[in-house]
Order: C-alpha cells, then structure tokens, then sequence
C-alpha cells in the first residue's frame, strides 16, 4: 500500500509576504502517518513581484523541496485560482486535496487532527478547522467555528465571530456546519466526482457556501474539527468595507439566491431589491454614505444586468 498523497493549494495575488509566512507554518507541521504532502502555490496573474519572489523562496528553502508554484495567465478570482490547483493535483494522483488561505499561519497539527476527524465519518465532504482572526498565536478570538444560512434571505454568518474562544462553543469532536468557508478547507479528492469543482462565477465570496450546499444536496455535511487551529490574518485581497467588498458582497449574496434558493426565497429577494435600490439613490442624493451607497446599487445593477465573474 503507497503513501497516501495530501496536496495542500495555496492561491496568491500580490500577497508573497503572506505566502512566505504562510509556508513558513507549513514548514514546521506534524504528517500523518503514511502520509506524502505537496504544496501548490498558484499565482493568480499578481500584478506585483510575486512570482519571482516566491521562485526565489522555493530556491532557497531546501526543506521546501515539495513546493511547486503554478502561474496562471489571468487573475482567475478565488475559486478560479483554487481549480487551477486543485485540477493539477487531481493530474498527480492525490487522495486528498486541503485548500487554505495565503494570509494564514497553521498550528503543527492542524493537518493531523483534520484527517483524524473527516475520517470519522464517511459522508463528511469538507471540514475545516477552529479558524482564529489575526496573525498571533497566542490570540483566541473567532473567525469561523461554523457558519449558519439565514432561511429566509439566505445570507450565511459565521457563528461567535470575533468573541473569545470558550470550550462550549464547540462541545464534539466532529461539530456540524450550515457551510464550509474556504479559508481552510479539507476534502476527498474524489468528492470532485460527486460536486464538481467551485463555481467560479462570483469571482470573490460565496463560492464556498454553493459549493458546501451542493455536497449537502448529495446527503453529505460539512464539519468544524476543533482540534484543528489556525490563524486568519483576513481581508488580504479585499478590504472589509472597501467599495469592492461591499459591491462583491451585494452581488454574489443575490446572485446565490436566485442560484440556489427556493421559490419563495426568489421572490422574497425580488421584491426586497427594487426598494433598497431606490433607498441607495436618495442616500447618494443626499450625500449619505456615498462610496457605500453606490457600492451597493452597483452590486444590484450587476445581478440585474446578469454580470458575472470579476468586477472591471
């Protein structure tokens, strides 16, 4: 029996620092047993130095001698980028494939415990470990232990964010989750089978709650294993608040409905549309919140106008 081969993918766009750091906390994590790991790093067609920088940390690094680094030919968004490596990685013959942030510095045995516990159940399609905000491992405040979907509007939060970690928050070994986010995210290989790769027609958020609703759609769940931990520097490609978060946001939550939702969520987010649109005209009227305002309105007129993909 051969090693079973993990390949973890790594996206980067004009983020090398954070990629070196991040590799840095790969460099020092404990294997399963009979385990081979291989690390992708894909550049997303950065704008900036990053592909030469990070030839020169994979020249430089003789412990890094599994890091291949991909260079994509256009800035393909966040599920584009991560299907460029995860397609690779299926062309090499991996048993599992773990997606996980640039901007993230990983605990030794966050990979341990995640196989540990996806291999507790046979219908857990993704799991993610306790994701903590910021770069400081001796920080304890919450980015993800689990996601919820709000029924009516379909708008997914992250449940405790921001508060500090509590052991009953998290009371199993193996807790489930309305979504997996992509922050940090294992799977089976060959779950792409069964869901397809993500959906990369938002470009930028909500991808990865589609793509846990489809595993879900096939009888199978998504799982915080919180044994696992690591830390999310967050926001490295696109501000909190930026005009570009807000217009992303506004868009691809719209955009996930009418994909996903049931008649009466449609409707419902049909009829609340055209009365926020009018709201965002007289707050630019009267100079209310202007940036936020036209963010707003355009993220509306691009899923009426069926815009997809990356915003120009």
């Amino acid at each position: 029996m051969g090693l079973s081969k993990i390949f973890i993918i790594i996206v980067n766009w004009n983020g090398w620092q954070d990629t070196y750091e991040c590799l840095d906390s790969l460099s020092e994590i404990v294997l399963p047993p009979l385990t081979e790991l291989n690390i992708v790093v894909v550049d997303n067609a950065s704008a900036n130095h990053s592909v030469e920088r990070l030839n020169e940390y994979i020249q430089n690094h003789s412990t890094q001698k599994n890091v291949v680094l991909l260079k994509n030919k256009h800035n393909a968004g966040f599920a584009g980028g991560n299907n460029f490596g995860i397609k690779y990685a299926l062309e090499k013959k991996a048993d599992w494939i773990l997606m996980l942030n640039n901007d993230t510095i990983v605990d030794k045995d966050f990979l341990v415990e995640l196989i540990t516990g996806i291999k507790k159940d046979r219908k857990i399609a993704f799991a993610n470990p306790k994701i903590f905000l910021g770069a400081d491992k001796n920080e304890n405040k919450i980015w993800f232990i689990g996601g919820k979907i709000n029924p009516i509007n379909m708008r997914g939060t992250h449940i405790k964010y921001g508060l500090k970690d509590e052991t009953s928050f998290l009371k199993e070994e193996i807790n489930r989750t309305a979504y997996a986010t992509g922050c940090c995210l294992l799977f089976k290989a060959s779950l792409i089978d069964d869901i397809g790769f993500m959906p990369e027609e938002y470009f930028l958020y909500y991808e990865d709650a589609e793509w846990s609703l489809r595993a879900r759609r096939k009888g199978l769940y998504c799982v915080v294993v919180p044994s696992a931990k690591i830390w999310h520097k967050g926001a490295a490609s696109s501000k909190e608040g930026s005009p570009n978060y807000i217009r992303y946001h506004v868009r691809n939550g719209l955009l996930f409905i009418f994909r996903n939702g049931n008649p009466a969520q449609i409707l419902f987010a049909y009829m609340l549309t055209f009365p926020r649109f009018l709201w965002q005209i007289f707050k630019l009227i009267f100079s209310i919140k202007r940036s936020w305002a036209k963010a707003v309105l355009q993220g509306i007129i691009d899923v009426w106008t069926v815009k997809k993909g990356k915003i120009a």
